[in-house]
């Protein structure tokens, strides 16, 4: 007679294992069971960059269990009440463990962590599954490689396969002045001839060199007589400067240009200032001191930022500071098409205006603070107010404009829970504002 027997209970176990293979192999990482001397666990699952299927080293524990049906089972989750010596076993281990409960019979498999189950599990005594959080799919990619990351600091992080579209902080111009005019005058200084613009009422974007003004208006307009003799006013196209190969004409363009960006923003309803020691626009401070919003247009609804808030010392209760939302532009060419670069920063001042003593110090520890999502929206607050149309009752700016921010398509990415996880505090570092920032979408 044949007394071999194969339970019911090992069939089920082989399917679960089975189903967590065939789980793991379609996210692009690889699953490898425990062939021998099962002691808490049944396999583990190694990370894999899907871009070019790098093998990472960055190695996950893994504990099955495969049932017929869940505890406590609800349309949120359902629990699982495991053996505590396993538990104290998988809180020992040197790797990271994950406990995956499955129902091979709906295909169903989900996963948790048991270190993120540490502090909840001496009261309850069970493991609560939430069946939106927990599914082992695809969309578990990201938190495991972060889990796996988290031990293992060294490891380069994988690029995941998916797609998302990037958004730069790079803003195509769209609109320049036609023609630059340029006439000599006997003013030698650009605070004079700022001074004889004032004091007829008249702006104008200008550049001063060698006794020269380089404009963007027409400066045969007999208003510009106390400046020079609109008779000897020249003229060229743009492009003998904007497209000119010559370091000094980029220069002189470039620095026409800004002229024009601070007469752009000067001319929208949003009020802004502009500090020359740091280079960057900023929002004023509000008459009684106290916090305000700036109200913008975001992706996909109305929305607002915070932009002026006072920095309190706690302990005695007085104000140190104040914190402004601050923008960081320049001009850019890249194959001959002309950008502009916003960078999103803040400026700290004191009574407003005044830079504070403490700016380098406040402004490194926000910087440390902030993800991607933050910064992104602050670069979409900044978009809106370049690409903000005049009122019914007002004119655009002739001489400068832009298009919305350049977007990328990428068929890759990296998750910000991945990125950030072998960073302790869980800070992302954004302190170098000088470099073109390309944005989650």
């Amino acid at each position: 007679m044949n007394d071999k027997r194969l339970t019911d209970q090992q069939l089920l176990a082989t399917q679960g294992t089975g189903l967590i293979e065939v789980l793991v192999s379609t996210m692009g990482f690889v699953w490898r069971p425990t062939t021998q001397h099962d002691a808490g666990i049944d396999g583990e699952i190694e990370v894999r960059d899907t871009s070019d299927g790098r093998m990472t080293g960055m190695l996950i524990k893994v504990q099955s269990k495969a049932v017929s049906a869940f505890q406590n089972e609800t349309d949120e989750g359902f629990d699982y009440w495991p053996d505590p010596r396993d538990v104290r076993y998988w809180l020992e281990h040197s790797l990271p463990v994950i406990l995956i409960v499955s129902r091979p019979a709906t295909q169903e498999a989900y996963w948790i962590s048991v270190s993120e189950q540490r502090a909840s599990y001496p009261q309850s005594k069970r493991f609560r599954f939430i069946k939106r959080r927990d599914r082992l799919d695809g969309s578990s990619q990201a938190r495991l490689v972060a889990l796996a990351q988290a031990a293992s600091p060294s490891s380069v992080c994988p690029v995941l396969a998916k797609q998302e579209w990037l958004v730069s902080n790079l803003l195509p111009v769209t609109q320049l002045p036609d023609r630059l005019y340029f006439v000599d005058t006997p003013f030698r200084d650009s605070k004079a001839v700022g001074e004889i613009l004032r004091s007829n009422d008249l702006r104008l974007e200008f550049i001063l060199k060698g006794g020269q003004v380089l404009t963007v208006r027409d400066l045969a307009d007999a208003r510009y007589q106390c400046l020079c003799n609109p008779d000897m006013v020249k003229s060229a196209p743009v492009d003998e400067w904007s497209a000119s190969s010559d370091p000094a004409k980029q220069r002189d363009f470039v620095a026409l240009m800004n002229k024009c960006l601070r007469e752009l923003l000067h001319s929208l309803p949003e009020t802004l200032c502009f500090d020359r020691a740091n280079h960057c626009y900023y929002f004023p401070p509000s008459l009684n001191g106290k916090p305000y919003h700036y109200a913008y247009r975001g992706d996909k609804k109305e929305t607002a930022r915070e932009v002026f808030k006072e920095r309190i010392n706690k302990k005695k209760n007085h104000v140190m500071g104040y914190r402004h939302s601050a923008m960081k532009a320049q001009f850019l060419r890249f194959d001959g098409a002309w950008y502009l670069e916003v960078t999103p920063t803040y400026f700290f001042t004191w009574k407003g205006y005044q830079q504070s003593k403490w700016h380098a110090e406040w402004l490194k520890r926000i910087k440390e603070l902030e993800k991607n999502a933050a910064v992104r929206g602050q670069l979409m607050m900044w978009v809106d107010i370049l690409l903000n149309p005049p009122d019914l009752f007002g004119e655009s700016y002739p001489f400068l404009d832009f298009g919305p921010p350049l977007k990328f398509k990428s068929n890759f990415g990296i998750d910000d829970a991945a990125w950030t996880a072998s960073d302790p505090t869980g800070k992302q570092l954004l302190n170098n504002t000088s470099v073109t920032l390309f944005e989650l979408l």
